[in-house]
């Protein structure tokens, strides 16, 4: 539960800074593909170092790396706040990725490792359900703050980013480590190209299949939300606490969900196959996106998709868990599978960005087109599951 509290803390103050980006960009007078440049740049180093950070736990514990990684991630926001540049953004926004990598896979890890192997898929249900509840206030938060102060709401996040980090040294623990692996082993086992390596043995056709599920419902999901906080600012006018309501709105729909939805899939239903539907609605909420212009039936199907975007990644991480069966294979599975995510983040935020100079709701239909290979690869899955069910009958 105290890992729950934090968690919670961190996906609000983590959020503060979202919805006066667009603002920011603007202020600063830097073009319009900045947001996909700004987010594509933090989720790469993501991409690279979460190996790196998945394999260290074993070292040093999730705990204190946690604790860190929240410090680094609170100077990271400092630079991002006082840039003025291109340049001075990319920078920050890098060291942001660099360090929240380590945040995000230590408390999967986490939760993994104190878990019962009956209780892993439901906590991390509950800790993506914690993520889209709380992720939203923050943004309510934030653009509120934002509409009087740009700087301000950069300056409560960083304070508040340090003190959640000692928190962790306080507040949870690790256990005793009895084994390590040397540095200059652990650097060169953390090549985010080796993890794949890493999990060849454990690396069946089903989890190739399942692994493209995440990278490209992380593209879709990530090419939507960044064009969608840009476009709302860029194409409506609305100021920062606008897009901090709507975030809240959806906090409320998002609880409702996966309080009640996405736990009685969960218990109750054939989640690899239940997945599939998830993803269906997700295509034909975006196909409405695309071809609605007019404000307020737009706010309210992108408010009705937000809600069923944050259905499928409990659904993913149960499936996740599934999967980790073996011992020691936490580490390995958790790291590929947010490197597999930021890998989507990085080049649907990059897309996300340059396609909007082109036309602004090109993102929407790209978002779709993933949606619907994700699906191509849920059924893949589902179908692969099946073969072998009926293969080994268990």
């Amino acid at each position: 539960m105290r890992m729950y509290g934090l968690m919670s803390m961190y996906f609000i103050i983590a959020n503060f800074a979202h919805p006066v980006t667009p603002t920011f960009i603007q202020n600063l007078g830097l073009n319009d593909y900045m947001f996909g440049v700004a987010f594509a740049s933090m989720a790469a180093t993501n991409f690279l170092f979460s190996p790196f950070w998945g394999k260290l736990s074993k070292n040093i514990g999730s705990t204190k790396i946690m604790g860190f990684c929240f410090i680094g991630y609170s100077v990271a926001q400092a630079i991002f706040g006082l840039a003025d540049s291109e340049m001075d953004i990319i920078v920050g926004r890098m060291l942001a990725g660099f360090f929240n990598g380590g945040i995000i896979v230590n408390q999967m890890i986490y939760i993994m490792d104190n878990s019962s192997v009956e209780r892993k898929g439901q906590n991390l249900a509950i800790a993506a359900t914690i993520m889209a509840v709380a992720s939203p206030f923050g943004y309510l938060i934030g653009g509120l703050i934002g509409d009087h102060s740009v700087g301000l709401a950069f300056g409560l996040q960083v304070v508040g980013l340090m003190i959640v980090g000692v928190l962790h040294w306080f507040v949870i623990s690790d256990p005793v480590i009895t084994e390590k692996i040397a540095f200059k082993e652990l650097i060169k086992q953390s090549n985010p190209i080796k993890v794949v390596i890493d999990a060849k043995s454990l690396l069946s056709l089903t989890l190739v299949f399942f692994f493209l599920i995440v990278m490209t419902t992380s593209f879709a999901s990530t090419a939507y939300e960044q064009c969608f906080n840009y476009y709302i600012k860029d194409q409506f006018g609305f100021p920062p606490s606008y897009n901090g309501l709507l975030k809240a709105v959806v906090g409320f729909i998002t609880f409702a969900a996966n309080s009640t939805i996405t736990m009685w899939l969960l218990k109750k239903t054939n989640i690899n196959r239940s997945i599939i539907f998830v993803l269906s609605i997700c295509l034909s909420m975006m196909i409405a996106i695309v071809l609605i212009d007019d404000i307020v039936p737009f706010i309210i199907i992108n408010v009705v998709f937000f809600g069923f975007n944050a259905i499928y990644l409990p659904l993913m991480q149960a499936i996740l868990a599934k999967f980790n069966q073996g011992e020691g294979n936490g580490g390995v599975l958790v790291g590929l599978f947010n490197s597999m995510r930021s890998f989507g983040m990085v080049f649907g935020s990059l897309f996300a960005g340059f396609i909007y100079t082109v036309g602004p709701k090109l993102s929407f239909v790209f978002s779709g087109v993933a949606f619907a290979i994700s699906i191509g690869f849920a059924y893949l899955t589902y179908r692969q599951i099946r073969i072998k069910f009926k293969t080994t009958g268990s």
